[in-house]
């Protein structure tokens, strides 16, 4: 399926987006590791712990936090083509409502597209 130049730089700023939340999470882990490694397991945070995410949406000027629990948003994300934004922040051009939780919303992606470099693009999109 073809799409347009603005829907896939949407996709494009979605997956930015979403690497730089994974970013957090695999930071997270290696600082557990760490201690665990030195002896200080009472520092390693608990599943209980909420962070704020970034705003999957398309749009390159959002900064909207999502506040999820990390093992709920890497569940989310085992399908790739699936990205957590805020409520009514979908672009139906280039994702389907999946379903909405009280602080967030899942979408996922009509088409895919290679992973983008690490620049946001400017769109016409209006959240």
């Amino acid at each position: 399926m073809d799409m347009s130049i603005n829907e896939r730089r949407q996709i494009e700023n979605e997956m930015i987006f979403r690497r730089a939340n994974e970013a957090v999470g695999t930071g997270l882990d290696e600082i557990d590791a760490n201690h665990r490694e030195d002896g200080n397991p009472e520092l390693v945070r608990n599943d209980d712990v909420l962070l704020k995410f970034k705003c999957e949406c398309s749009d390159e000027k959002c900064e909207d936090r999502v506040p999820l629990k990390l093992n709920v948003y890497q569940k989310i994300h085992q399908n790739r083509d699936t990205f957590i934004i805020k409520a009514n922040h979908q672009v139906d051009a280039i994702e389907k409502l999946l379903y909405t939780e009280p602080n967030y919303s899942v979408v996922k992606k009509n088409n895919s597209t290679p992973e983008p470099d690490d620049e946001l693009k400017k769109t016409s999109i209006n959240n």
